[in-house]
């Protein structure tokens, strides 16, 4: 039988990470599965749909984990700090989320606009 060599990437705290969110992932949607089967009234219901939702999520992230290591090229740099300052104007006003969505879009339009002029 050969003999594997384990090298640095696949011991690396990044792989094991992602090993942690494939376990739990797993974890969490037989729990969900086990509470739909067997369980029965109101609390059952909410716990097979809370830990299958975290497993889904849990299992994306598993599947997004190597992307994760490098920023989107195509998404400018300022379209994260837009993000942010759009979600704290509609924590505080929830009513302003009809004209936030043209202006975030608009906004960071206007960043990928001037950062590709930049370059050239």
């Amino acid at each position: 039988m050969p003999r594997r060599e384990t090298t640095s990437e696949t011991n690396s705290p990044s792989e094991i990470r992602r090993r942690m969110a494939l376990a739990m992932a797993i974890a969490m949607l037989s729990a969900s599965l086990l509470a739909w089967w067997f369980g029965s009234g109101s609390t059952a219901e909410f716990m097979a749909a809370a830990c299958g939702r975290i497993g889904l999520v849990l299992g994306a992230l598993w599947l997004a984990w190597p992307s994760l290591k490098r920023p989107a090229k195509w998404l400018p740099a300022s379209a994260p700090v837009i993000g942010v300052i759009a979600l704290v104007v509609l924590a505080a006003q929830p009513k302003l989320i009809i004209p936030a969505i043209p202006i975030v879009g608009g906004l960071i339009t206007i960043s990928a606009l001037a950062r590709a002029f930049r370059r050239k």
